[in-house]
């Protein structure tokens, strides 16, 4: 054991008390520190539900953090099964050193799900890869699914909505407060995440209540410009478990505050006309009804983020060039009944902006102009042959809206932001790919890159020698030279390329990330206007 891990349980004094925390060894043999489960918050049971989370209580004695805790209350992807618990507001804590010559960048990880499942601990997420790099890695859980995103808009509740959002920003307070503790550094701090995780820092981006508490952002595949929170939500969900009153905040509340977690967890409240039309997030994050002094957000994301303390912090963000392929999971798996969605129902391929910023008329002829534009074919003529044209078209779909990010912060920023685009298609390590379509299709999608940023339950291990390693080294590298100095040319990767800011120019250049590493123009960029112009005709800005 070397001098720097010369404890094998060593104690942290924290704000609210002491932690003990564990030796652990990543993939490739780094030690590590590991303190998993620190409660940041009071637990949000009983009359907490649905409510702002409340500052945990000091605690007396040595808390063990060896393992993690529970998991946000949610229907597991997996297992479609129930798991996780409403106690659920821990932090976990990886540390590469707790002594160093200067403190190390710490950078916070915000999970995906739908913003309705997701674990944020080392058994999804291992910080192994991070490990090889000096850096604190700090994952948050927060609610999800209605236990984080109902919103009543009669004060005397309140409920302003946004709970899993006012969690991670108590934690991001938390995290200020205590990196110094486990050797990082509170002026230095990023967050990252990865779709809905994204799509939350996007928001963050956008918020009053988080400056100052973190220095830069990275968001992977997930943008938020609008809300897109279908109305009505509480209601119907009460609907759902049997109530028969009338529209009225309080009573709903009440109603639900008394449903069973797990029930509350499964609710599908969908129609089927909203099915075959795409709808997958009933709970999403809301812009607040009034406004109290803790509110995230009182309007659209795109709003604010003209004039957000943010546009002041270098960002980073990015997409895998197959992205879309993950919306077409259950067309791969029953071609005839999925084909026939698409064939009836053209609006399942629009944004969820188009979709909420127009009536059925107008979804329906901006839908098969897509498709036309997409897969020269819409209605019958639409076959399986366009299988990878309704990739691309889904690729597309998110790439614009990154696009309406980044024309804001060209438009309103003066710091950096730095685009990439993930091109790795390996036959082994692209485990999303390879869950939902083995190599019959391949590409790199949606959630792929994070299989070369952390280990997960289905990851292996990749002999040194592969190009998926070196490939996972540069990825690291990039990410937590940027954390620590606002630049993510490395010392790995800054003599194979420079990888440039956006600029104004009318070619929008990105670094792709394959076997190499290239700075190109982005092979999507000439079809945003197409997608401009369907903005301008639902009437919503794109900035």
């Amino acid at each position: 054991m070397s001098a720097e891990y010369d404890q094998v349980s060593p104690v942290v004094q924290t704000t609210h008390g002491k932690v003990r925390g564990i030796l652990l060894k990543a993939l490739y043999g780094e030690e590590f520190y590991g303190f998993d489960g620190i409660p940041y918050a009071e637990p949000p049971l009983g009359n907490l539900r649905f409510k702002a989370p409340r500052e945990i209580k000091a605690w007396t004695g040595i808390l063990d953090c060896f393992q993690p805790q529970s998991k946000c209350i949610q229907v597991s992807s997996y297992t479609k099964q129930v798991e996780g618990s409403e106690d659920c507001l821990y932090l976990n804590i990886s540390v590469k050193k707790l002594k160093s010559k200067s403190p190390l960048p710490v950078m916070v990880y915000i999970h995906g799900g739908q913003h309705k499942g997701g674990d944020a601990s080392r058994r999804a997420w291992g910080p192994d890869y991070f490990m090889k790099e000096d850096v604190v890695i700090i994952s948050i859980g927060h609610r999800l699914g209605p236990f984080g995103f109902l919103t009543f808009a009669d004060p005397s509740l309140e409920v302003p909505g946004n709970a899993g959002l006012k969690d991670i920003i108590l934690a991001l307070r938390w995290i200020k407060k205590n990196a110094e503790n486990f050797n990082g550094d509170p002026n230095n701090i990023t967050i990252f995440g990865h779709s809905s995780g994204a799509m939350i820092i996007n928001i963050l981006l956008a918020s009053p209540q988080t400056k100052g508490l973190f220095h830069k952002a990275i968001l992977m595949a997930g943008y938020s410009m609008e809300m897109n929170r279908l109305p009505y939500v509480e209601f119907r969900l009460a609907k759902h478990f049997g109530y028969e009153g009338e529209n009225v905040d309080s009573q709903v509340y009440e109603f639900l505050t008394k449903i069973d977690g797990s029930q509350l967890a499964s609710a599908n409240i969908f129609t089927e006309m909203e099915k075959a039309q795409n709808y997958t997030m009933a709970f999403v994050p809301c812009v607040e009804p009034y406004s109290t002094p803790e509110a995230v957000i009182l309007a659209e994301p795109r709003e604010l983020l003209r004039t957000t303390w943010s546009n002041r912090i270098p960002i980073m963000l990015g997409t895998p060039s197959s992205d879309g392929l993950i919306h077409l999971t259950d067309l791969y798996k029953n071609p005839d009944q999925y084909l026939k969605l698409f064939q009836n129902y053209p609006e399942r391929i629009l944004t969820s902006t188009l979709k909420n910023h127009c009536d059925l008329k107008l979804q329906r002829e901006l839908a098969i102009s897509l498709l036309d534009h997409f897969c020269q074919a819409h209605g019958k003529d639409l076959t399986m042959e366009n299988f990878y044209a309704l990739s691309k078209l889904f690729t597309h779909n998110i790439l614009h809206t990154q696009d309406r990010l980044i024309q804001s912060r060209l438009s309103y920023a003066q710091a950096d932001t730095y685009a990439y685009r993930f091109d790795f298609d390996s036959p082994d390590l692209n485990l999303y790919r390879i869950r939902f379509f083995a190599n019959d299709r391949r590409g790199a999608c949606h959630v792929d890159e994070l299989c070369y940023m952390f280990v997960i339950p289905a990851t292996i291990k990749m002999d040194t020698s592969r190009p998926e390693y070196t490939t996972i080294c540069r990825m690291v590298n990039m990410w937590v030279h940027f954390a620590a100095t606002s630049n993510p040319n490395g010392p790995l990767t800054k003599d194979l390329v420079e990888w440039m800011p956006v600029s104004p120019e009318e070619t929008r250049m990105v670094l792709n990330i394959g076997e190499e590493l290239e700075f190109i123009p982005q092979p999507e960029f000439p079809k945003f206007e197409f997608y401009n112009r369907l903005f301008r005709l639902a009437g919503v800005p794109l900035v």
